[in-house]
């Protein structure tokens, strides 16, 4: 089984945009849409059911093996406080990089990759603190559509991140380990 297999080929998509526009790849939570930077995905993969991890918070669905790398995968229905999903035959992890970090987050489905003008999207304001936008950097607007643009260093605050590493030190450890003795 060829290693693409899994990969959807949504991001093969190649969009030629302007400086004044940004590129997002677009997803559902829920009934929502959201959007992120295109440039911060780097893959994404068919849902399998991550391997739970013991003490990690409710939003961390475990973790899944990535190209040889252990990587957290983050519920983002947990995360905004929306009822689980009860079906999950079109779920996707979308695997991401922050701050040199490599995770996975877990979303309804993918629905394309726009080019939205710059002009067509608002700064959110320290609006609210309901879950689902106090993770928000700006709304788009795309004909009809808003889309919720999501801020990525306000899905994971430094606590988490902390947190994060501990549970998956010993993991990657002994992956190490696995390595070196071949």
């Amino acid at each position: 089984m060829a290693g693409t297999d899994n990969t959807l080929d949504i991001l093969n998509l190649q969009l030629t945009g302007s400086e004044n526009e940004e590129q997002l790849i677009i997803f559902t939570v829920g009934d929502e849409e959201f959007g992120l930077d295109v440039l911060s995905v780097q893959e994404i993969i068919r849902y399998t059911p991550p391997t739970k991890i013991p003490h990690a918070p409710s939003f961390v669905e475990g973790v899944i093996d990535f190209r040889g790398e252990v990587i957290p995968v983050l519920n983002m229905r947990e995360k905004f406080g929306i009822d689980a999903a009860s079906n999950k035959d079109f779920s996707v992890i979308v695997v991401i990089e922050f701050t040199g970090r490599i995770m996975g987050i877990t979303v309804d489905g993918v629905s394309d990759i726009q080019n939205l003008p710059k002009e067509k999207i608002q700064q959110t304001p320290e609006f609210t603190s309901r879950e689902k936008t106090k993770y928000l950097r700006a709304v788009g607007k795309l004909k009809e559509r808003l889309i919720l643009i999501l801020d990525l260093g306000k899905i994971i605050d430094l606590n988490e991140e902390k947190k994060l590493d501990e549970l998956l030190l010993p993991l990657n450890e002994q992956d190490n380990r696995l390595v070196e003795n071949g």
